[in-house]
């Protein structure tokens, strides 16, 4: 009796070390104390799951079972995609078989036993069990301390599937080693076979990791990548709209030519009204921003262009540089990007005859670089400021597939790189602020 009690509660903690996994990963820190029903449900079909397939099925067959058990479970309770579940899954049993691997080599180090031993004789399948669990709760502690590192993988996006695949491939390999090792028990030399199997093992782990470093590399020059074609429109843009200008300013002389080449008695008349009539409107709507960062200047010039065609005023006020900050150049542009477009939006509604006005600042404050995009459109009501944040949610009363999702964008990539981002609004303003630490 007393070792079901004990076997449930271990059980109990493998649920909860796997929720814990859950929202280190998912970024939902939130999940088990807002979600308790839901969480008792989870434990409980865990629970039940996990200890009657260890009553009434082999080692080998009961391991199988529960991770495809454990990753529809997971993806039913916390409402994620079976492969963002399949991973998890296999990050939370990578954990569990490489901790108690580990302590089973100890003891067979030891106690000089094998594995058969570990597992036949309850005294020293006790002590692996405990020690691992401990071993096991420390990991998954610090995994969901230091959740930061793992969210800038991007693991559950395109960019992060290199990271995903091999989570995935370690979770293989180690279900492959531990089902190799639990299903043959009468082979000579127990031991030596034990400890070849674990070393196979550790060498995979050991250059998947060594492989990892690799293929940041090419995810790194990937971004760099994607940063370079962004520029690389935008400066295809602004030609456009260069040789656009010139066409303008060229139609513009060609009828001032023709009023000299009529010379009427009234030409010079003629052409100082023309003039003095397109001097308001012909001008350049193109202006170079130049805020220290190429990449950005060129995102904003853009940006103004469109300001100036749809009269909206456009301020840019770069007080600090954006080198003060370590963040991936695309991640910068994705989140300028989505913030000004958010402020064009937000202008809409207002009539073409009202005074628009859109403003990108940088400054510091303290040990804080901070961003500010602030526009004059509609105020947000407090309730809504609760919920412009999530997923899918728009203020406009047309919802489609393409609304609600910049801002959200905005905060994942924000808080991924270890920032906040909050917005106060009134009638008279709505101000968006971003904020990073500065770095050294």
């Amino acid at each position: 009796m007393g070792h079901t009690i004990i076997s449930i509660i271990l059980i109990i903690i493998e649920a909860l070390l796997l929720l814990g996994t859950f929202e280190a990963l998912c970024a939902e820190k939130k999940f088990v104390i807002t979600n308790k029903i839901k969480t008792i449900l989870f434990v409980m079909l865990f629970v039940f799951a996990t200890y009657l397939s260890r009553l009434h099925m082999l080692l080998v067959y009961h391991t199988l079972f529960l991770v495809i058990f454990y990753i529809i479970l997971l993806a039913w309770i916390t409402r994620i995609r079976i492969f963002d579940s399949t991973i998890i899954v296999s990050l939370f049993f990578t954990i569990i078989l490489t901790t108690e691997t580990f302590i089973e080599i100890i003891e067979m180090f030891m106690f000089n036993i094998n594995l058969n031993q570990i597992i036949l004789i309850p005294k020293y399948f006790w002590i692996m069990l405990i020690i691992s669990k401990i071993l096991q709760i420390l990991i998954v502690v610090l995994i969901y301390k230091f959740n930061s590192y793992l969210t800038k993988l991007r693991l559950f996006e395109k960019e992060g599937a290199v990271f995903a695949n091999l989570i995935i491939e370690s979770g293989v390999v180690t279900l492959f080693v531990f089902c190799m090792n639990y299903s043959i028990f009468n082979v000579k030399n127990v031991q030596t076979y034990n400890i070849i199997i674990f070393i196979i093992y550790f060498v995979f782990l050991l250059a998947k990791f060594i492989n990892l470093k690799e293929k940041q590399t090419l995810v790194n020059i990937n971004a760099k990548y994607k940063v370079q074609e962004n520029h690389i429109k935008n400066m295809e843009e602004i030609i456009s709209i260069i040789r656009q200008e010139k066409h303008d300013f060229a139609n513009h002389i060609n009828v001032i030519q023709g009023l000299c080449l009529l010379n009427k008695p009234d030409t010079v008349e003629k052409i100082k009204d023309y003039v003095s009539k397109i001097s308001d409107t012909v001008h350049s709507s193109f202006k170079y921003l130049n805020t220290g960062n190429d990449y950005i200047d060129g995102l904003l010039s853009i940006k103004n262009n469109y300001a100036v065609k749809n009269n909206i005023d456009f301020e840019v006020m770069v007080d600090e540089p954006f080198n003060l900050i370590k963040i991936r150049q695309d991640e910068l542009i994705s989140i300028i990007s989505n913030l000004v477009d958010n402020a064009f939006e937000a202008l809409q509604s207002k009539a073409n005859s009202d005074y628009r006005e859109i403003a990108v600042s940088t400054f510091r404050e303290h040990e804080y670089f901070c961003i500010e995009v602030a526009d004059n459109g509609n105020v947000i009501s407090e309730n809504m400021k609760e919920k412009i944040f999530d997923k899918g949610f728009s203020t406009k009363a047309s919802k489609n597939s393409e609304h609600g999702f910049g801002l959200y964008i905005i905060k994942q990539l924000v808080e991924k790189n270890n920032g906040s981002i909050c917005v106060e609004s009134s009638p008279e303003i709505t101000k968006f602020l971003v904020k990073f630490k500065i770095e050294g």
